[in-house]
């Protein structure tokens, strides 16, 4: 992922199934009705503004609630640190660095909370380890509030080829299972073809069931470069996924997945957005194929970081609206979902998070947004 590789030049500053048809001449044609293309910026807006909670942080890659915690917000540094917020203080619930190799797009990426962590106490953590390969685990917070340092079982062990493109989200879906994001193994335009590649579990979105004895990890979404953030809308049931573009495009993606269907295909590395690249390759047609429904271009940034579909009260002009942003540029952008999977009405937003690397929420709904630069924001409604 750019978003962090980004971070190296300003590190000083700072101080980031079964194999399938393939079409070897790729004749899947992308959307060319106005109504089916990505939808691109429409206008501004000022929905919200963005007020600073926290700062001195190391290079914050989450910020989020807890289920059963609603005074508080968590916190993940990159270099391996999980931080707990409340009432003015912090506190340092786990300390991982000795275990986590930090660099531009390595570190600690990701953690989800069991969906019952006010009585079940487990939770989830993406890292990469002293090698800078993905390791994901279970934890458990002990009586005093921190976390166990040992965790309870290890998820995944994952060789990384390349230090880039490590993905990082980690998310409960509605259906119970934990989600983790992937790059495609790193270097540029998948040199290793893992992306179209169903065996690999590289440059993929997967899921697997943490109840289960020996959980097993399964494709849920291919094609994909380096989904740094997606959500789900509870709403809907959707996942949006945010996939980190090459050299010209970054797209958001609307998906409903269907589990019984073989896993949908977002295109890459045959494709860069809807366009078809010369130095792609071979497009797997197992899966249906997803279009973006938003993309930018490199005139507006470089880097995207997914958000969520807003269902807080607070804000009211965000109400049903997806959130997402880009790291180099700061711009924050609104869309709104179309029917038919689609997106309509992209509006940039005036407030801007510099570095801006997670958008998650508080207890009561509101948007927050972390900051490589060491800060906490939260969405506020506007000052007119």
């Amino acid at each position: 992922m750019r978003l962090l590789a980004l971070l190296t030049p300003v590190v000083t500053a700072l101080a980031i199934v079964g194999c399938g048809s393939v079409d070897a001449q790729n004749d899947v044609q992308p959307p060319s009705s106005p109504e089916d293309r990505p939808a691109t910026e429409t206008g501004g807006a000022q929905s919200f503004d963005v007020e600073r909670v926290a700062v001195g942080l190391n290079r914050p890659t989450y910020v989020g609630a807890a289920p059963g915690d609603p005074d508080a917000l968590w916190v993940l540094e990159q270099p391996g640190r999980v931080v707990r917020l409340a009432g003015g203080a912090r506190e340092v619930v786990l300390d991982l660095t000795r275990r986590v190799k930090l660099g531009a797009e390595q570190g600690l990426l990701g953690i989800a909370f069991h969906p019952d962590f006010a009585t079940d106490r487990r939770l989830y953590l993406h890292w990469s380890n002293p090698n800078g390969d993905t390791r994901v685990a279970e934890f458990e917070v002990r009586g005093d509030g921190r976390i166990d340092p040992h965790p309870g079982r290890q998820l995944l062990a994952l060789d990384q080829p390349e230090e880039n493109h490590n993905g990082g989200q980690l998310a409960f879906g509605p259906d119970g299972r934990l989600y983790l994001g992937l790059g495609d193994g790193g270097g540029a335009f998948d040199p290793n073809e893992n992306a179209q590649d169903r065996e690999s579990l590289l440059g993929k979105v997967l899921s697997t069931d943490i109840d289960a004895r020996r959980p097993a990890w399964r494709v849920e979404l291919y094609g994909l470069r380096n989904p740094w953030r997606f959500s789900f809308d509870p709403a809907l049931g959707e996942l949006w996924v945010a996939d980190v573009g090459q050299d010209e495009i970054e797209e958001v993606n609307r998906v409903l997945l269907e589990p019984d269907e073989p896993p949908k295909n977002l295109g890459w590395s045959a494709f860069e957005g809807v366009d078809e690249l010369d130095e792609g390759h071979d497009l797997d047609t197992t899966g249906d194929i997803v279009w973006p429904v938003a993309t930018y271009t490199h005139r507006d940034g470089c880097s995207v970081t997914g958000g969520i579909v807003y269902h807080g009260t607070d804000v009211a002009e965000l109400a049903g609206r997806y959130v997402y942003g880009d790291f180099c540029s700061g711009t924050l952008w609104s869309l709104k979902p179309a029917p038919k999977g689609r997106a309509a009405d992209v509006r940039r937003e005036r407030a801007q998070v510099p570095q801006l690397t997670h958008i998650g929420q508080d207890s009561a709904g509101q948007l927050t947004f972390a900051s490589a630069t060491g800060a906490i924001y939260r969405a506020v409604s506007p000052a007119r």
